[in-house]
């Protein structure tokens, strides 16, 4: 199957998750904690979860499946067609806000990202990455307002707990920029990246599920994206991650060299 007919797929999957996840909203939402108590994961996370995993598995039987939820495949390997899922990126703020989060999906074929897909939920933005096609925003061609962002020109996002604790001197980089924004969902952040909003986003411990989708629209746009040691991001496992426009990406990088 084409990738344009892939993304159609993908795209009506997404309109009936979101429907349903906002439906939730009237009913009692059953949240539990997974490795702390911040570390949210709810009926609906499972719910949607489980409703990728059947739509992939009744259209791409060959496929593996990688979700956040751990309903589908563990790969091992980035061999072949595998799809990463984030059914619920940001539950802290699905569930504290009813707003902020979004769906992700990255397709993959032999861990090369050929399709990315963000939505945000609450604001029905829908954004979609097909490798060497470009971005669309809610149908229509999305072109960038920036190439470039300079550091000391630009806000910037960073993990609320590096900023606290002040990991790698990062309240630095802070500094030398015009300003912090910390948004709670990997997807926002990099909704915010693709329109101008922030420079750079850096978080300690992204899963595959939560950079998947975003390494193709960095590809797309020419975002540079690694580990914060310069390793690229490893899809299997979680990575300590920085993905901003080149300019503030050199600017930054400095800091986490001695990691």
């Amino acid at each position: 199957m084409k990738l344009e007919e892939r993304a159609a797929l993908v795209k009506e999957w997404v309109g009936e998750a979101a429907t349903f996840i906002r439906q939730q909203f009237e009913t009692e939402i059953q949240v539990q904690t997974k490795s702390h108590r911040t570390d949210l994961v709810t009926n609906v996370d499972q719910a949607v979860e489980v409703f990728f995993r059947k739509k992939i598995e009744a259209h791409f039987p060959q496929d593996q499946y990688f979700g956040e939820e751990k309903m589908g495949d563990n790969p091992t390997s980035l061999n072949g067609p595998v799809w990463i899922v984030d059914p619920i990126d940001g539950t802290a703020n699905f569930v504290l806000q009813q707003n902020h989060f979004a769906i992700m999906l990255g397709y993959y074929e032999d861990g090369e990202g050929l399709l990315g897909v963000i939505y945000d939920v609450m604001h029905d933005d829908y954004f979609e990455a097909i490798k060497g096609k470009g971005i669309r925003r809610n149908g229509e061609a999305f072109i960038p307002r920036y190439t470039d962002k300079q550091l000391d020109q630009s806000l910037i996002a960073i993990n609320g707990g590096m900023v606290m604790r002040n990991v790698y001197d990062v309240q630095d980089l802070i500094v030398a920029s015009m300003g912090l924004r910390i948004y709670g969902s990997a997807g926002i952040e990099i909704v915010g990246l693709m329109k101008g909003e922030i420079a750079a986003y850096i978080s300690p411990r992204l899963q595959p599920w939560d950079i998947a989708a975003g390494m193709v629209f960095a590809e797309e746009m020419g975002l540079k994206v690694s580990q914060l040691s310069q390793e690229p991001v490893d899809l299997l496992q979680a990575n300590a991650v920085i993905i901003a426009y080149p300019s503030t990406y050199d600017a930054m990088i400095g800091n986490f060299k001695n990691q």
